[in-house]
């Protein structure tokens, strides 16, 4: 099973994680917050997350595809709108 998106779910219930999130969305430098299975990398002049597997050696390694989001997309999922993305709100990195 695939598990790219699977950071987005923790967001939802965890309001720790979910904070951080907001945190490294709304700095106005680079960062990155890594979980078990996730590294993400926000890009606030582009306004693009990239989500990667955590390494190159986690067993997670496989099952997450590297991808760009942009943060509206994030919100836009967060929510259930996977119906409103635009094509170019998740690509590949």
């Amino acid at each position: 099973m695939i598990r790219t998106f699977d950071f987005i779910l923790k967001a939802k219930y965890n309001k720790a994680f979910m904070e951080q999130l907001e945190k490294a969305m709304s700095s106005d430098q680079s960062s990155e917050l890594c979980t078990d299975t996730h590294r993400l990398t926000f890009y606030p002049q582009s306004k693009l997350i990239l989500i990667a597997p955590a390494s190159d050696s986690s067993v997670f390694h496989n099952k997450i595809v590297p991808k760009k989001m942009t943060y509206q997309a994030f919100f836009k999922i967060l929510h259930g709108n996977w119906e409103q993305l635009d094509a170019d709100d998740v690509t590949d990195p």
